[in-house]
Parts: C-alpha cells; sequence; structure tokens
C-alpha cells in the first residue's frame, strides 16, 4: 500500500495525537467525575502517644485489639515524639522563605501497621513494660477506628485507623 503525503501526514497527527491521549491518561489516575487522584495511599493500624508524664518509665509497649470474637496483639516500637516549631517567614512577600524545626516533647509515640483493622468500634488495652522490668496493662477501652482519605473520599488508597494517648490515667482516643 502506498500512501501520498498528504495521506501520511494526516496518519502521523492521528497517531501522535492518540499516543498524546494515551500518555496522559496513564500519567494521572481519575476517581469519580474526573477528580484526578495520586498515587498516595495510607496504612490501616494503631498509633499511640505516651504523655511525658508517663514516658520516662515506659521501656515498650503492646497494643491489644479485639473485634468480633479476633483479638491481636501488636508491638509498637517506640521513638522520642516531636513537635514542629514554627520559625516565620524572610516576609510577607508570596516567594518568602519560610522555616520550621522540629524539637522534642517529652513524648513517645509508636505505630502498628494491621491490615485487618476493621471500621468500627474495636476493644484495646495497652500492655507496657517499665524499666524496672514490671509489666502494667490498662483498663480496657471501647474506640471507634477512623477512615482516613490521603487524596480526599472521591479517590482510592483509604485505611483504618486508631490513634491512641497513653497517660498516668490509662488509655483514651486521641
Amino acid at each position: 500500500m502506498r500512501l501520498n503525503r498528504r495521506e501520511g501526514t494526516s496518519l502521523t497527527t492521528t497517531a501522535v495525537a492518540a499516543l498524546l491521549v494515551l500518555v496522559t491518561g496513564c500519567g494521572a489516575s481519575t476517581g469519580s467525575g474526573g477528580y484526578a487522584c495520586t498515587e498516595i495511599g495510607a496504612v490501616s493500624g494503631i498509633g499511640l502517644t505516651v504523655e511525658p508524664e508517663l514516658a520516662d518509665e515506659v521501656r515498650a509497649a503492646e497494643i491489644q485489639i479485639c473485634w468480633d470474637g479476633t483479638c491481636e496483639r501488636l508491638p509498637l516500637d517506640l521513638h522520642p515524639g516531636e513537635r514542629m516549631v514554627d520559625l516565620g517567614c524572610g516576609s510577607n512577600q508570596p516567594d518568602a522563605v519560610c522555616s520550621a524545626t522540629s524539637t522534642p516533647d517529652g513524648t513517645l509515640t509508636g505505630f502498628a501497621q494491621l491490615d485487618s483493622l476493621p471500621a468500627g468500634e474495636v476493644q484495646v488495652r495497652a500492655h507496657t513494660t517499665r524499666h524496672d522490668g514490671s509489666r502494667v496493662e490498662t483498663e480496657p477501652l471501647s474506640a471507634a477506628t477512623e477512615t482516613v482519605f490521603p487524596n480526599g473520599e472521591e479517590c482510592p488508597g483509604e485505611a483504618q485507623q486508631l490513634a491512641l494517648i497513653l497517660d498516668a490515667s490509662g488509655l483514651r482516643p486521641r
């Protein structure tokens, strides 16, 4: 088959346009309604913050979580907690340089991934090991998990999470 110059140009133009549509479509994932979604997702699990008045006594922590007759015991890898301190901006201009720094806040924080964490009410307990080797268990707490949407509710990547605080009086939702 032989194409004249005009037919070849038209065919090339059509092929380039189709290729651009294909490449553009591969670059962005869309949710419902044409909303652009990124590939960012969240991890299902439980976060724990040990408040400063108790943090100095705690060497290790585990969370026991139960729902519908199923219980899991999850170790938490505890790290010193931090808070962000705003250091301000060089000016009020839109392109001004702004900065912040983190500073220790006296807490301990940890997160345990649990892909099977359900939506809704769960029962949790914290088990801590103190520096002297003694173990302390909190009273059970009934708390609701939260569905988080890192890209908004229109996009995939959501996860179930539960944020807890442990202080001298026990365990509570964050």
